[in-house]
């Protein structure tokens, strides 16, 4: 006995397909596809900025822990007989970093970073290693 379910029977479920004007479209028509898309490089580039400034500290407080465990650090704090680097110096650098970072933490995601976003993270690190060799140059001085 073959149950076709007679004329009482519910009608069968409609499929969506893409010719038919009521189906769900996976992209609306006012948005481009690549609007969408953020791009991995403006990540990767936040991602390693934003690394690059947390790390700072970390390093600066290693950089002093390395420099006073040295006998020139110990007697530069004991003695008083640190190294004469101007303080226009660090602030200097402290500001070009801070700079870059900023700099290099706004890329937007529509667009792909520019080479003066690329630009500012490796300046950014150059005055973090500039403003470590400054602290450290001035308790082994």
């Amino acid at each position: 006995m073959n149950d076709t379910g007679g004329p009482n029977a519910p009608a069968p479920a409609r499929t969506p397909d893409a010719r038919t004007p009521d189906a769900p479209s996976a992209v609306p028509d006012t948005e481009p596809a690549t609007a969408r898309i953020p791009y991995l490089e403006a990540r990767v580039l936040r991602r390693a900025a934003l690394w690059a400034g947390l790390l700072f500290l970390p390093a600066l407080l290693l950089g002093v822990v390395l420099a006073l465990s040295s006998e020139a650090g110990t007697a530069c704090v004991m003695r008083g007989t640190c190294g004469e680097i101007p303080g226009w110096l660090y602030v200097t650098t402290l500001v070009v970093g801070g700079g870059a970072w900023i700099r290099a933490l706004t890329v937007p995601d529509g667009a792909p970073p520019t080479p003066a976003r690329w630009a500012a993270l490796w300046t950014l690190i150059g005055a973090e290693l500039v403003f470590l060799a400054l602290v450290m140059g001035y308790f082994t001085g």
